[in-house]
């Protein structure tokens, strides 16, 4: 298993740290990660059939085995709601680390996490910082503000649809 300083600029870079920080990114302060059983449970009935064992995520996640097959990485990547890429292209890793950072910091409301790397105190007092977190706080008490409907131009709304 790698060092510590396996990631560079805390992006995992082993398959291990990889599945690890899926595991942990997104959690509450005190929220333990899901166990083993309760993700191959998922992933295994969300397949309709057996597809991973919580021995094997458990080496997966530990490094002790590597070698996942191609559609055990699609079965984790889907019941975290990542790319498969995510595995496979660092570039790829890096841009849904800073995605789960973001949302992660959205859903605690502590917005630290959501300035770039060595910007978190630059240029952003205090007071300022308060009023953003508490600017995010009331969107998320309060929900996000409907979008203005365009109705000359035929301007219509074809954002991208999530899950």
């Amino acid at each position: 298993m790698g060092s510590a300083d396996s990631t560079s600029e805390g992006i995992p870079r082993t398959l291990a740290e990889k599945i690890d920080h899926l595991f942990t990114a997104t959690l509450a302060p005190g929220e333990k990660p899901p166990s083993y059983r309760k993700v191959a449970a998922a992933i295994n009935e969300s397949a309709g059939e057996s597809v991973i064992s919580s021995g094997y995520l458990c080496e997966l996640r530990t490094g002790v085995k590597d070698n996942p097959t191609k559609r055990q990485l699609e079965a984790i990547a889907d019941y975290f709601d990542v790319s498969p890429a995510f595995f496979h292209d660092d570039k790829v890793t890096a841009l849904m680390v800073r995605q789960l950072e973001v949302m992660a910091g959205l859903g605690s409301g502590d917005i630290s996490s959501l300035a770039p790397r060595g910007v978190r105190a630059n240029g952003l007092s205090a007071e300022m910082l308060a009023h953003v977190q508490s600017v995010i706080e009331d969107l998320m008490a309060n929900g996000l503000p409907e979008a203005e409907s365009k109705s000359e131009g035929g301007g219509a709304d074809t954002g991208s649809g999530g899950r």
